[in-house]
């Protein structure tokens, strides 16, 4: 929460000045910032996950729900279980 405060304000104060106020570390201030513009290597696979279920599902005219999507990207050579499918699946509803 401090560190949003210090985001909305930082025109207006020094950042310096903001964490001594706030009691918070320029060091923690700056590992936040890149750690919110950084994308997670878990975002990273579910945008994969989104866009290979998007592409199997466009080809098979969507019509083939999560199991028969999961059976087809095996085929591919994807070797997960129904459930990360159903999820991206479950995105594109």
């Amino acid at each position: 929460m401090k560190y949003v405060f210090i985001e909305k304000h930082q025109a207006e104060f020094s950042i310096k000045a903001m964490c001594r106020v706030l009691r918070v570390a320029r060091s923690g201030w700056y590992t936040w910032c890149q750690r919110r513009t950084r994308i997670s290597t878990r975002q990273q696979f579910r945008q994969h996950c989104d866009s290979v279920v998007l592409a199997a599902f466009t080809r098979s005219k969507q019509r083939y729900g999560a199991p028969r999507l999961t059976d087809e990207l095996r085929a591919q050579g994807y070797p997960f279980n129904v459930k990360p499918w159903r999820q991206a699946c479950a995105v594109r509803d």
